[in-house]
């Protein structure tokens, strides 16, 4: 203790500081392993070791130069630990601003300045105060082995708020959601599978970016609210003032009818676009309910192009289910819901405008992150999600997509936030991928599949998160019936751990990004769960509809499903 001079203590206090600010803000990446301890979290430990040790550096250094030293040092050592955190907030370590890592270092801090007042008295209290505190729950370990519900909620408002466009192709929406994510991504600390995390790509995709009208019985009706447009639409880029003409559904099944379509289709004046027994002082459009649009297709082959030709078609639908495709039709069609078509006074004429744009190789992008195994760095685990969502239609009108996708989206930033904790490091590497362009048919994750970042070869298994706001009813493992083995370890995980109400298996099903991956030969799973909110694809899927019930879950379960892989 004679060594310990004023002077010394003030030396070794300087030298720690520097230590403790060089441990923490290393990288994330550049940490080395650490070990997992079942009382306390190795991170826990740590934090409250550093700052006691500095604690008692500068009390020794603080004692006979200030009044009341283990205050003032324990208000700095608070100070200097909130200085730590906002730094690693601040420079995007891919550390994390945890209210529980400065709760450890004040506790390490207050322990140590505790005894040093208490050890002239002989005071049996400091070993008490030792073990509770080792014995308390940690709350370093639970962050770090539990998704963080606010945190994910905070994800889906963004990717789902009215700036990201919906997350299509008018106005950049889904360019502003790759921007957010790269972000994201670049905060958790993970490291880039391309250039920038961006394998870029181009599609064929029809939009809706300008003017949307259509008026009946005087009544404007909303668009996304009331109708749609059909993906496939053809735009009317002046308002059209249209007679509404429901279509005769005795064309189906009586052979009178079907002739006196065909009469009139063969008399039919060129230039017209209507049929000669309807001809009128407006064009016509055709009104007709969804399920009699189905049946369209078993028309004769003359009446099938007629109608897929002549005047716009209004199709009433019991939902309205919007969807992209890369075609445009030469007509004009539309969806209206039939429960408020029926509000509507009987009318005879409809105003239409719709500006429809088909935008030929637009460029998007897939994004790919990594963390590399301790062991296997060159065997694969990935972890996948779509980002995109249907963009907007007309100026006003966007689709939020809180459901799908950006709940899926928030799980995999939250398995991404627990792998690269430095005491959660992967064994084998964890490949992160966010697709684009998967509402438009899956296209990004069949040019991954084509252009693969890593070899397909080497992925021990794919895990696709799609759909995972809800949960009350469990969820669904598309694929299950494909892996049964694979889905026999989800189901012994789940019955141990109660992590959701129910797991069902599914085939195979071409309904997500999975899909092109099991069709290359790479074992992957479709995991999504049920109940809840039942928009889809609509404007009502929106954050505050989601209840997230299976969100931790969902979780847990994939998190010990990848660490039984090699994750961990």
């Amino acid at each position: 203790m004679k060594l310990l001079t004023n002077r010394f203590a003030g030396l070794l206090t300087a030298l720690w500081v520097v230590v403790v600010l060089v441990l923490t803000l290393t990288p994330a990446q550049e940490m080395p392993r650490t070990p997992e301890w079942k009382l306390l979290s190795f991170d826990t430990a740590a934090h409250a070791g550093v700052f006691a040790v500095l604690a008692g550096l500068a009390w020794l250094w603080a004692r006979r130069r200030v009044r009341r030293p283990a205050g003032w040092v324990l208000l700095g050592c608070i100070a200097f630990g909130a200085l730590i955190e906002v730094l690693q907030y601040a420079m995007q370590l891919g550390r994390y601003a945890e209210w529980t890592d400065l709760l450890s270092d004040t506790i390490g801090a207050a322990l140590v300045l505790a005894g040093a007042s208490l050890a002239g008295r002989r005071s049996r209290r400091l070993p008490a105060l030792a073990l509770a505190w080792l014995l308390l729950p940690s709350p370093a370990r639970a962050q770090a082995t539990e998704p963080d519900l606010a945190r994910a909620r905070r994800t889906i408002a963004e990717l789902a708020s009215p700036k990201m466009r919906g997350r299509g192709y008018v106005q950049q929406g889904e360019h502003r959601a790759a921007a957010y994510l790269r972000g994201r991504l670049r905060q958790l600390g993970l490291a880039p599978l391309a250039p920038d995390y961006t394998q870029p790509f181009t599609l064929d995709v029809n939009t809706f970016p300008g003017k949307m009208k259509l008026a009946l019985a005087k009544q404007n009706l909303v668009p996304g609210h009331d109708f749609i447009a059909a993906s496939e639409s053809a735009p009317q880029p002046l308002a059209q003032r249209y007679r509404l003409v429901p279509l005769d559904t005795l064309v189906f099944s009586d052979t009178a009818t079907v002739r006196r379509y065909s009469t009139g289709l063969r008399g039919s004046v060129p230039g017209i676009k209507s049929l000669p027994w309807v001809i009128g002082y407006l064009p016509n459009a055709w009104v007709m309910r969804a399920r009699d649009e189905a049946r369209l297709s078993t028309l004769p082959p003359a009446l099938q192009q007629f109608f897929a030709k002549n005047g716009p078609r209004l199709v009433l639908a019991p939902k309205l289910t919007a969807s992209l495709t890369s075609e445009k039709v030469p007509q004009v069609r539309l969806e209206i819901l039939a429960s408020r078509w029926a509000t509507i006074p009987p009318a005879t004429t409809a105003i239409i405008q719709l500006d429809a744009q088909l935008l030929h190789n637009y460029q998007t992008q897939n994004l790919a992150a990594i963390i590399r195994g301790s062991a296997q760095p060159d065997s694969f685990l990935v972890v996948s999600a779509h980002y995109d969502h249907l963009g907007m239609m007309g100026k006003h009108t966007y689709f939020p997509g809180a459901n799908d996708n950006a709940s899926g989206v928030a799980l995999l930033l939250e398995l991404a936030a627990h792998y690269a904790r430095p005491e959660n490091r992967p064994a084998c590497s964890v490949v992160f991928l966010l697709f684009g362009a998967e509402e438009a048919g899956l296209v990004g994750s069949s040019y991954f599949v084509r252009h693969p970042l890593v070899p397909l070869a080497s992925i021990k298994f794919l895990l696709n998160l799609d759909l995972l706001g809800t949960g009350e009813e469990g969820a669904t493992v598309v694929n299950g019936r494909v892996y049964e083995k694979a889905f026999a370890r989800l189901t012994a995980l789940n019955e141990a751990h109660h992590y959701l109400p129910r797991l069902t298996a599914r085939g195979r099903a071409a309904n997500s990004d999975h899909f092109p991956f099991s069709e290359a030969g790479v074992p992957a799973f479709f995991l999504y769960t049920r109940g809840g909110s039942l928009a889809y694809h609509d404007v009502n899927d929106r954050p505050a509809a989601l209840s997230l019930a299976g969100f931790a879950g969902a979780f847990g379960l994939a998190r010990d499903f990848l660490d039984g892989l090699g994750a961990r």
